[in-house]
């Protein structure tokens, strides 16, 4: 991919980014000025609060998988992980080609005036053989171009809905299988407390048989025995 620095360079200063540009690279690492261009254009697709600055590797990288997931994907730009390690950790020429890319979908979006049509409707992707309707499905280039693949276009409203719907659902098991494990401890430190008061009480006992034994004449040692 061929890219106009120049061109791109002024494509990203047209927008307002929460920290001074100093080095692309560096400087878009944490995917949070990314964030902040693509909130512009496809305000319903971005939350920012989702997107926490740091220097850190892995807070980037938890960074660049959630705008892949959430934003990217819809825009059919997708990032394995070795593009998004790339990005994270600054490599030449990573984040220009992904912010070439994304100027490119930009502009066609304003040429062809369908911001609208942008805001209301996103990518979902299904499997072709399970599409119900032929309604809003656009067949999608993959892999270089190299496989199609059908994808649906459903309201962003629901799409984010049914996220929202699918974290609370992840946020209520995390909750109960913490208290599982919980639970779990409890009880294996209950079995550990009722094995050693066991121990101790047969120890009591047979100490208690031994001084009862010891007390008991010949005699009656011998009936003990015998009985």
């Amino acid at each position: 991919m061929d890219i106009d620095y120049e061109e791109l360079y002024k494509w990203v200063d047209s927008h307002s980014i929460s920290r001074p540009k100093r080095n692309l690279n560096r400087d878009f690492s944490d995917a949070v000025p990314l964030a902040e261009i693509l909130k512009h254009h496809y305000p319903r697709l971005v939350e920012l609060h989702n997107y926490s600055p740091g220097n850190a590797f892995s807070n980037k990288m938890i960074n660049w998988n959630t705008i892949n997931k959430r934003v990217l994907n819809k825009l059919n730009i997708n990032l394995n992980r070795k593009k998004q390690e790339d990005l994270a950790l600054g490599k030449p020429e990573a984040i220009a080609k992904l912010l070439s890319m994304i100027k490119t979908k930009v502009e066609s979006k304003s040429a062809r005036g369908d911001e609208k049509d942008q805001g209301n409707k996103v990518y979902y992707i299904e499997n072709g053989n399970n599409l119900s309707s032929a309604e809003d499905i656009v067949p999608v280039k993959i892999n270089n171009g190299s496989e199609m693949i059908d994808k649906k276009l459903v309201p962003a409203e629901l799409f984010e809905n049914m996220e929202k719907e699918l974290a609370q659902k992840e946020e209520a098991v995390n909750l109960l299988t913490s208290k599982v494990d919980h639970l779990e401890k409890l009880i294996a430190i209950k079995d550990e407390r009722i094995k050693d008061l066991t121990t101790q009480m047969q120890a009591i006992i047979n100490s208690t048989n031994g001084s009862t034994s010891n007390l008991l004449s010949p005699k009656a040692r011998f009936f003990k025995n015998l009985f």
